[in-house]
Order: C-alpha cells, then structure tokens, then sequence
C-alpha cells in the first residue's frame, strides 16, 4: 500500500521522497518548487510539456498580451479592458431554454443550472462552468430526469457538447497583470511566460502533452467562490483554477484532456468530512492522487487564521481504528495515494490532483468511523447522518 509521504518547500531535503512517490506513479510527469526575484524574468517549462505553477508565497506580474483569451471574471470582475464574448447563436438557446424552464429541472439539477444562469448579463455568460458539468453529471440523477420538458433535456446535452465554448473574454490591451498566493500559472512548451516580482512556487509538468486547454492564468480573485466538498458553511473559501472537464474522454484516454485538476480550498474543522478516493476509480482511467500545498490563510483573511492545522491519515479504509495525526503549516506539501482516507482540519490548502476530481470518486467515511471504532478514532459528529 503506498504511503502518505509529507514535505516542506523550505527543506529541500524532505522533498526528495515525495518526489520520488510522485516520479513512480506518474510517468511523463515531473514535480518541483522554484523561487523567482527580479524584475523581468520567464517561467519555462523545461522538459518540452506543460507546466502547472501554484504560487506559494509571495506576489507578482505576469505578461498578457491583447487578444489573450480567459474565463476568469464569474468571481470579482475582470478589469474594463477584457471584452466578454457574446454567446453565439447556438450556445444562446440553450442558455434561454433553461432560463425559461427552471422549474421543469429536477432539484438536484437546478442549483448547477441557476449557477450558470448567475453567471449571465445581456448576451454574455462570464466564467467556466465546468464545475456545474461535473456537478451535474455527478449527481446520479438519469439524464433523462434532468428535465421533464424534452427541449430543455436536448438542451442539456448540447449544453454538455459544447460547455468549453462558453463564457470568455477578451482582452484589448497588453499588460501586466498581478497574481499572488493560491493563484496557478501555465506554461506551454516553447511559450515562456514573462514575469516579475517576489515569489516562490511548486510546479508540475507533464512532458506527455505539449498544449492544454487551460488558460495562462487562472487567479482566485477573479473565479467564482463555490462553497462546497471539503467546506460548504463556516468560513467557506472554496476557488477552483482548474476543474474537471467532463466529456472528452476518447478509447485510449479514457480521462480525456485531464491530467491535473486544482482546488483552493478553506477546510474548516466544522464541516471537514473524512474520504477517500478509490484505488479502483469509479468509471474508468487513473486512480485519483492527491497532493496537498498549504497556503497562508492571512492572504484572504480567513477565519481560520491562528488556528492549528492539520491532516487525519487513514492508511487503511478497511481498519479504521488505525490513523495518523500530521501538522500543516505555510509550505507543507502532503502526497496522499488513493485508497488512502483522509480528513483536513483548520487548513487552507490548494489540493491539485492527478488526473483530476473524477465524479462520483469520493467515499465518505465519518459514519463508518463513529459506527466501527465506537468514537476512538476521530470523526466529525456534524456530517454524521
């Protein structure tokens, strides 16, 4: 059974064996941390792949020039010189079909559905709604009881052909533009990216591909706040840079463009649930692996600031008596395979996982432990049912 492997950004030494768990069980793909201070600099990816960076510490600028093309801008708007992009006139419809026939969709559905309809004015939808995808196709709810109007259940499925065509803009000049902690960076190969400032960072490259879907950059201030998973009330900070892109999947990719998937998240003892992701995934493709990069809660003036953070590790789903209590601090970094439970308490963390936050790919255990160890191994009696 692989084992929880944990690290510090600040002790290079302690790096090496989760590097060497992240090597043996993602072939292609390199893993590491960097420090950046000057005034004009690239960031590269230096084995011919594409390159995800999550800025630890510190802030910065990065190079966008005009015609750059994002779907940031559904959480704090982005600035008067990016255009969004109307809805063309096949994605228009269906927006309008569900606008006029919310109460023909099935309640588990409608909240996805009124999360894309928020994100509209005008003719414009702002934002990526591949999170309301996932939401929605994970909900095991039959496709066919999405809506009781067949118009707006053909709506559903062009909306699920189409959904990565949406919610763009543009912008108008080029510039710099800031970035700090929590915020995710992409470098293509042969497309450096032109940077200044103060900051460290961890990066992973996957020299299998050498262009992605994923836009240069993806920062938290500008992404929708989405409450939910690891934190759906107290404090509740929960930013997604790079979700689940549902639907690409081909015969030999059965998880299609995803190979990397990026939550920042608030993990409040309060609402904290203990899970795992199974080491035989549900669907099909690669088991989910789970890397945990701590972040520093003062940068968005979280509550749970001053609080002791920590990880409860479940090496065994199978004996649940038996757990692991590991501290997290600014730079901790935590490799968790999957099979493996796990519950993060008072933590504000960006969880980036491989290939990606699969539907329907998390098992929840909180009950299982009250029931099997009698309350002897900790659980959080306010998710229990």
């Amino acid at each position: 059974m692989p084992d929880v492997v944990v690290g510090h950004i600040e002790k290079p030494e302690s790096l090496e064996a989760v590097f060497a768990e992240f090597d043996r069980h993602h072939p292609g793909f390199k893993m590491g941390y960097g420090h950046f201070d000057g005034d004009d600099g690239e960031l590269v990816a230096e084995h011919g792949g594409v390159r995800y960076i999550w800025i630890d510490r510190g802030e910065g600028e990065v190079l966008l020039e005009i015609g750059y093309r994002t779907q940031e801008g559904d959480g704090e708007k982005l600035p008067s010189f990016y255009e969004p992009d109307e809805c063309d006139d096949e994605s228009w419809p269906i927006i309008q079909a569900f606008a006029e026939n919310l109460d023909t969709i099935h309640e588990q559905i409608r909240p996805p559905v009124e999360s894309i309809l928020e994100r509209v004015s005008g003719r414009t939808l702002v934002g990526d709604i591949a999170s309301e995808i996932w939401l929605i196709e994970g909900s095991g709810i039959p496709r066919g009881k999405w809506s009781t109007r067949p118009k707006v259940r053909r709506a559903f499925d062009l909306l699920l052909e189409q959904y990565s065509l949406v919610g763009w803009s543009t912008k108008e000049i080029s510039s710099f533009e800031p970035f700090q902690a929590g915020d995710q960076l992409t470098v293509a190969a042969d497309e450096p990216l032109r940077v200044r400032g103060k900051f460290r960072y961890w990066w992973i490259e996957n020299s299998n591909i050498f262009m992605t879907h994923v836009t240069d950059a993806r920062r938290l201030r500008y992404l929708r706040d989405t409450a939910g998973g690891c934190n759906f009330a107290f404090d509740a900070f929960r930013r997604l840079p790079m979700t689940w892109y549902s639907n690409t999947a081909i015969e030999d990719e059965p998880d299609g463009v995803n190979t990397v998937n990026s939550h920042v998240v608030n993990i409040a003892s309060e609402t904290s649930q203990t899970h795992y992701h199974p080491a035989v995934p549900i669907g099909d493709g690669k088991a989910q692996h789970e890397i945990y990069f701590v972040l520093d809660p003062r940068v968005y003036s979280l509550n749970t600031y001053g609080r002791e953070s920590y990880l409860y590790v479940f090496p065994d789903v199978t004996e649940l008596a038996i757990f692991d209590k590991i501290p997290l601090g600014l730079g901790t970094v935590v490799y968790i395979p999957p099979g493996t439970g796990h519950r993060g308490i008072d933590v504000f963390v960006n969880v980036v996982t491989l290939p990606g936050f699969k539907p329907r790919n998390e098992l929840y255990l909180d009950g299982q432990i009250k029931d099997t160890t009698g309350g002897k191994a900790p659980y959080n009696e306010n998710v229990v049912h």
